[in-house]
């Protein structure tokens, strides 16, 4: 009887623990600092600095061949927006501004089909979301941290963040491998 009992007040504690802190509306996690001056179904401009980012895929619109590279002034148009996050790696609270990823799919006007994305980094190291995530969570395309340009001597020039500290029913976001940075590329799968 008594491993019994062990066993259901576990088990209470952690069904009462999710019931006690609701997840928060998507738009209520982060700041919107800038307002989009490039909207979903406008043309995608060519970089006219250097390009930070090739996106190729299922997309519904291209700017250079059959693909779409953007610099960070083209990312930044699609508007900027900020929060903070507990830091994974350096367990420091730090605030992160960038694009929306969700806002980054309707720009490149992503085939309603598409179910992944494949991201590579400068140093060859890649990951697979589900595209559903995009649309739940208001995972970031991160291009600043604490206020600086983010470079690729140090995480640069972009890298996922995940409000994993708002939505606790999501625990991959905590998993390290997922928070890549020095993005270089995006397949839309």
């Amino acid at each position: 009887m008594r491993s019994r009992q062990l066993w259901i007040v576990p088990a209470l504690v952690v069904l009462m623990g999710g019931c006690s802190t609701p997840e928060p509306p998507f738009d209520d996690v982060y700041t919107r600092i800038t307002p989009s001056k490039l909207q979903a179904g406008q043309p995608i401009p060519l970089p006219k600095r250097a390009s930070i980012l090739k996106v190729t895929g299922r997309l519904g619109t291209t700017n250079q061949d059959n693909h779409i590279i953007m610099d960070r002034p083209t990312l930044e148009a699609v508007g900027l927006v900020e929060y903070s996050v507990r830091d994974l790696f350096e367990q420091q609270d730090r605030m992160f501004r960038g694009v929306l990823m969700r806002d980054l799919l309707k720009t490149w006007q992503v085939d309603p089909q598409a179910q992944t994305l494949h991201i590579k980094a400068l140093n060859d190291y890649n990951i697979q979301i589900p595209i559903s995530w995009v649309r739940q969570y208001p995972i970031l395309f991160a291009l600043q941290q604490n206020g600086e340009t983010m470079t690729p001597d140090y995480r640069g020039p972009a890298m996922l963040v995940f409000p994993y500290q708002k939505f606790p029913s999501a625990p991959e976001f905590t998993e390290q491998a997922y928070w890549i940075w020095q993005i270089e590329e995006i397949n839309v799968q």
